[in-house]
Parts: C-alpha cells; structure tokens; sequence
C-alpha cells in the first residue's frame, strides 16, 4: 500500500512539473518571406500605383541626427517599407547603383530575405525612376511595427530605423 502511495505522490509531482515548463518558442531568425505575418502585419509585395512609398508621405518626422523616423500611416494602407534608390546624375547608372549597393533589412529585428521580395521600379515627380526592394506591409489593425535598414550605396552609407504607426482612419 505505501508502494502505491509513494508512486501516486510521485506520479503527482511530475504532472505539476511539467505544467509549470516554459513551452518551446518560436523561432524569431526566420527570415520573413512574402506572405509571412508578424503579429497583426502581413509582408508582402505590391504594384506601382496600389502602394505608398516613403517620398510620399509628408506626414512622417525624420530625425536625420539619430537615423530615426517616425510614419503615421493609416490602416489598410500598404506602404512599401525599404529604401529606393535613384541615379542622381541621371546618365543611367540605375542599374549599376543597385547591384552594387549592400542592404540589409530587418523588420521588429528580424531579417528579410530581399531576394524573394525582389524590387520594383517606380516613377519620382522629380528624380524620375527609382528602385526599391519590392517589401510592402499592410495590416487591418491600428499598431505599430519597426524596419531597420543598413548598407552602401554608391559608396555613401546609409542607415535608417522607421516605426510606421498604423491607425483607423
């Protein structure tokens, strides 16, 4: 009977244990792809003329000192989130600029595979056409989400952190 008894309390004793173990957590360094969701926020890809681009958007506060921005968007607005890049002697060097620069993107710290994305060519009313990697996000929900960008262009380096604050319109 102590047998019993003694195996019950012990049985017991492992059943709690095993309800207060952390549950395993996802990996969070994936890389996203198109169609990945992060919370509320899908990431995927867009057409010229269906998306905002960062030019367009006065509303945003830049702070150039600290590489940090600032984008109230509206909800359900798809706002494609990278960095474009244009030829600014404009002698055609578009495609010689872009596949040498080096960029990197992260979104709430995690990295996009860019090359999955691929880019987008879109026209500037005053540079004329610009590349940007074709990374859009777009979400039915008010909240906020982080994309961090570094890399070289043209040999310049550039760095940049934007919060894109999604509210109901």
């Amino acid at each position: 009977m102590k047998k019993l008894v003694y195996l019950t309390f012990f049985m017991l004793f492992v059943i709690i244990m095993g309800a207060c173990a952390k549950a395993t957590p996802q990996p969070v360094d994936e890389m996203i792809n198109p169609g990945d969701k992060i919370g509320d926020f899908l990431i995927t890809t867009g057409e010229e003329g269906d998306v905002t681009y960062g030019w367009e958007q006065d509303e945003c506060v830049h702070q150039n000192d600290k590489k940090i921005n600032w984008c109230p968007t509206i909800v359900g607005t798809k706002v494609n989130v990278s960095l474009g890049v244009y030829d600014d002697t404009f002698k055609g060097k578009l495609d010689s600029l872009w596949s040498e620069q080096t960029y990197e993107m992260f979104i709430e710290d995690r990295p996009v595979n860019l090359q999955e994305f691929g880019y987008i060519d879109v026209s500037h009313p005053i540079v004329g056409k610009m590349r940007y990697w074709n990374v859009v996000v777009i979400t039915t929900k008010p909240g906020e989400i982080t994309v961090s960008a570094k890399g070289v262009v043209d040999g310049d380096p550039i760095e940049d952190t934007t919060t894109f604050s999604f509210s109901a319109p």
